[in-house]
């Protein structure tokens, strides 16, 4: 005999689900939520051969914290779909809810998430009340990590504490969540659907960042990944994306591995016949991956001008422009000089090209949707940064840097928006011997399309970072942070630009 009032239907939506109210189970959207201008965002089928009991989304009944419901609520609302930036925002909108139902170290882990990401840039007093409520949330995630037996649960909870390190800005805390969680990952023998369709995928992307903060190929795992053979013609957006992290992958890995000789290291050996042909392989499948890309675009019919849609429009100028940007890491590779860069000037005018198609969209969607804070996953950021650094045409750089103030957010991952700026202004300005930096007044400069001449660019940079607690008057306590960037010429000594943080 059935329990009076229990649900009658086998499975609810999300929505029904998280909003605690019946659900009628009609698919693909039920008529509770679309009846009542809500959005149905569908019904969760578990993986298989992992997370089998996530089939069932069980409502605690013992309520939470006042605090503990606000923070699910702010993540639910705003922090979860401005996570993923412009690419599917499916992990952090429904595998993260799903998850933390089950999973305390997951539920905990991202009420901090969302505190941390609520107090982005606030004032010294909230942003101390922020920290106390995100540390303990953190602190009660990794006690109930430590009594998990699930290695999914681990590798899944990785991400978030990946997530949390960066919101605080202690990216070598982030490396080393990181770096666990590929060796945990690589350690398990048979993978689940769950493992193969969302855990390796994420990590495929968030291991790139360790390689521009000071991580080596040699010292850092590589992702043993089920399914690393790109398969051709795309089908799907989400496919070229796969195959695109992928590559991506590979070739940083391959240029900061050989990055030493072509900064003049005497320690670094040659590059011998093997590396070469690896160079030559990982440029043919670039090529490949770019041409295949550019095809799958032209084919698409037109779509819905929806949210989604237009979400999917920059995600697509998005993946071309890494595309491109690996291509120039490629190339460059190998080489000492810096006036290689010269030679790829039609690949960042691309970049910029289709940067500002996708700012014209972004425009389009904050009217609605303000520009996130913060996004873990990286858009724009890093290729506008790469542009601004390496390629020495004044008029791109300054277009470059425009567009970084107009459609970038304020942090992307590890990239700082104002710290880039403020290391290209200068770059810009020991380049091409300007009064000012580039980024204070970039309107009022001239081109007359001279490139700086070899022995003025900046070939290597660096930032230095510290942090001391500062207590305040009211007693809340904050981080206080500086960042130095160091930059260096062939023969002239190294510049500090420094900036300090709260």
């Amino acid at each position: 005999m059935s329990r009076l009032g229990a649900v009658k239907v086998k499975t609810r939506c999300i929505t029904c689900t998280i909003r605690r109210v019946e659900c009628d189970g009609t698919r693909p959207a039920c008529c509770r939520c679309t009846s009542t201008g809500w959005k149905c965002d569908g019904y969760i089928m578990p993986p298989a051969g992992g997370y089998s009991s996530y089939q069932r989304l069980h409502v605690p009944t013992q309520l939470a914290p006042d605090a503990e419901l606000r923070a699910v609520a702010f993540y639910r609302r705003d922090v979860a779909p401005r996570l993923a930036g412009s690419i599917d925002s499916y992990f952090w909108t429904h595998l993260v809810p799903q998850i933390s139902y089950q999973e305390p170290a997951a539920k905990h882990a991202s009420l901090a998430i969302s505190s941390l990401y609520e107090a982005f840039n606030e004032d010294s007093v909230r942003l101390g009340e922020r920290n106390t409520f995100a540390i303990s949330q953190y602190n009660k995630a990794i006690l109930h990590l430590k009594t998990t037996r699930s290695e999914e649960t681990v590798v899944f909870v990785c991400i978030l504490f990946l997530c949390i390190e960066i919101l605080r800005g202690d990216w070598k805390t982030a490396i080393h969540h990181c770096r666990h969680g590929i060796n945990i990952l690589n350690g398990i023998k048979h993978k689940s659907n769950f493992i193969k369709d969302h855990l390796e995928p994420a990590f495929c992307r968030v291991s790139v960042f360790p390689f521009f903060f000071g991580s080596s190929p040699k010292e850092f795992p590589v992702i043993d990944l089920s399914c690393a053979v790109p398969t051709y013609p795309f089908h799907s957006i989400l496919q070229a994306q796969t195959t695109l992290d992928w590559l991506m992958l590979r070739t940083i890995r391959f240029k900061r591995f050989w990055e030493g000789y072509g900064h003049g290291d005497t320690a670094v050996p040659e590059p011998d016949a093997a590396a070469m042909q690896e160079k030559d392989d990982i440029k043919t499948s670039l090529d490949t991956w770019l041409t295949e890309f550019r095809a799958f675009r032209k084919q698409r019919r037109a779509r819905k001008y929806s949210l989604d849609a237009k979400r999917e429009s920059v995600a697509e100028r998005l993946y071309e422009v890494k595309g491109l940007v690996s291509q120039i890491w490629i190339e460059t590779s190998f080489v000492q000089e810096e006036s290689v860069y010269d030679s790829h000037l039609d690949k960042f005018r691309s970049i910029l090209e289709l940067a500002e198609q996708a700012k014209g969209i972004l425009q389009q969607t904050w009217k609605n949707y303000p520009r996130a804070k913060f996004t873990f996953e990286v858009g724009f950021s890093p290729p506008l940064t790469l542009t601004l650094i390496k390629c020495r045409s004044l008029n791109l750089r300054v277009a470059a840097m425009r567009l970084m103030k107009d459609m970038c957010h304020e942090k992307e991952n590890m990239w700082n928006r104002s710290a880039v700026l403020a290391l290209a202004g200068q770059l810009a300005k020991f380049e091409h011997g300007l009064q000012t930096g580039l980024d204070e007044d970039p309107m009022g400069v001239v081109d007359d399309g001279t490139l700086p001449p070899e022995e003025r660019r900046v070939k290597t940079s660096r930032d230095e970072r510290k942090s001391a607690l500062v207590a305040g008057i009211d007693g809340a306590v904050t981080v206080r942070k500086t960042v130095a960037q160091m930059i260096g010429q062939q023969k002239r000594p190294l510049i500090c630009v420094e900036e300090e943080r709260q």
